[in-house]
Order: structure tokens, then sequence, then C-alpha cells
């Protein structure tokens, strides 16, 4: 019987091998060898990441074309007096689940495919529209091409820097001394910085750091989110938004129940608090509330 590691590598050269089935393969393998750093990453691309930026690797910055909707004429470009900001909007990194990518690519699609704005996003240009219309960026049928590459790529070289380190498996398992030689393997799987220590991802800061102080920052959160709670009722929210807003905080608190918090989820659910804040317009609770938000943000 083939060996795991050689197998994977095979799968890899196959273009007919989906994304996301190979992953499973490569989830296996840092199962059965015990690198948690390779198991996060899998676990990402296989269930989607959090809408936090900050976490998605480079490689799924996709570029598309930023567009209108005009209920009599279809798509139409959407025209920036500002170069700057008409290359930000054309940038946008995929947080979808690997799987949902396969589809896509599998399908096929000769016109592109749309990717919505976050909320706060589309608010903010609808309101500098003489006609507000639904923004969207167009994205070429090769950007997800390039994701699947990307990914397909990086198992490519770990298995092939397994191998180099002796790492085969017999079968469905391993030697402890090839789970050893597993841990000394430099990892470019992740986010194109050589390894991964912890589950807190940084780009392009070198000196910069990430933590969720657990005294004094967790009381004054707590804080907040009593007070918002306190407020909920008076914002004009639909029951949809009421229900999203009320799944943060819920996830908030647990977060801040934890004796381990996470600041990625308290970050990520932070954000989609201060989208639903901003789509109220003309509501002086949600721009208090926005205030004291940015203190965490």
């Amino acid at each position: 019987m083939t060996g795991l590691v050689l197998e994977l590598q095979r799968d890899s050269l196959d273009r007919n091998v989906r994304v996301s089935d190979l992953l499973r393969k490569a989830f296996v393998i840092s199962r059965k060898l015990n690198i948690s750093e390779i198991q996060e990453w899998i676990n990402y691309e296989l269930n989607g990441y959090p809408r936090d930026e900050d976490i998605i690797p480079d490689y799924r910055q996709i570029h598309g074309t930023p567009k209108i909707w005009n209920p009599y004429h279809g798509w139409q470009p959407l025209n920036f007096g500002d170069p700057k900001m008409a290359d930000q909007l054309s940038s946008r990194k995929n947080s979808q689940a690997i799987g949902e990518l396969d589809e896509l690519a599998a399908k096929g699609s000769s016109g592109g495919l749309y990717m919505p704005y976050p909320q706060h996003i589309v608010n903010w240009l609808m309101e500098r529209m003489d006609v507000p219309l639904q923004p969207s960026l167009l994205v070429p049928h090769t950007e997800v091409i390039g994701i699947l590459d990307a990914v397909r790529n990086r198992v490519l070289d770990w298995a092939l820097q397994l191998e180099t380190q002796g790492v085969l498996g017999e079968g469905m398992s391993f030697t402890e001394k090839e789970k050893q030689s597993a841990h000394t393997v430099t990892y470019q799987v992740t986010n194109n910085i050589g390894s991964m220590q912890n589950s807190q991802l940084q780009q392009d800061s070198p000196n910069a750091t990430q933590s969720l102080t657990v005294n004094m920052d967790l009381n004054q959160l707590a804080g907040f989110i009593k007070k918002l709670k306190g407020q909920l009722e008076g914002l004009q929210l639909n029951s949809t938004e009421k229900a999203e807003l009320c799944a943060e905080i819920a996830t908030i608190e647990n977060q801040i129940a934890s004796p381990k918090p996470k600041p990625v989820i308290v970050r990520e659910s932070l954000k989609t608090v201060r989208s639903l804040l901003e789509g109220i317009a003309g509501s002086m609770i949600a721009s208090g509330l926005l205030t004291q938000l940015a203190a965490f943000l």
C-alpha cells in the first residue's frame, strides 16, 4: 500500500481531485502526526474564514471591477473620481469555504462572479450616489481558480517537505520517528510566514502584536455589552438584524466568560455589531454606541 504522504503528493498533482478532498486527506495526515498548526489552517480552508480580513491569507486576495445594479440596464461600472478609492474597492479577500469555491470552479462562468460588499461599505457608497443603486464586485472566474491553485500548491509543498524528512507513512499509520521528524518541517502552507505559532495571524506587520487583555479590557467590554443590551429595544432594527445582533452579543458574552477568550472571535463579532449599528441612519443611540465601540476595534 502506498504511503499517505506519497498519495497526498499524487493527488496534489491530479486536477481531477477536488481541493476540498485534498485538504481532507491532508487533515488526516496532520492529525496522525499531531501537527496542530496545519490542522488549524486546513479547518479554516474547509469551513471558511472569519470575516476579519486580518486572518485571511494573502493568496485569497481577489481583484475585480466595482459595479452597480441598474434595474433598467443591468450591471454597470461604478465610476470613482478618486483613483485610490477605486483601487481599494477593486480588491477584497475571499473567506468562503474551499468546497464552495470548488463548486464555483466546476460550474464555470464566462460573465464572472459577483461578490457583495459588507453592508457598511454598501451604505457608505449608496449615500454618495445621486441615485442609490446596489454596488458589488465583479470577479473574474480565474480568481477562484487562483485560490484553489494556491491551496493545492501549499499542500504539495508540505507533502514534499515531509518526504524530505523521511515521513511517508505506511498504509494509514506513521512511526514514532516519523512523527518526531514531521515537527522539524518549516511549514509554508499558511500565510507565507514560515510557520504558525498560535492562532493569531498578522500580515505586513512584523513588529505589531495582537492581544486581548484578560483583565481591564474584558471588563470594559462587558460593560459595553451590558449597555448595548439595555438599549437594544431603542435601536431601529428589523427582526433579522435584531436576531443577528443578539447572536453576536451572545458570542461575545461567551468569550468573555471563557477562561481562554479568543481575540479573533471577539473582534469578528464586534465588527458585525459595528456594521449593524452603522446601518441605522440618523440614530443618536446608534451613534453613541459606535463611539464607544471604536475603543475595542
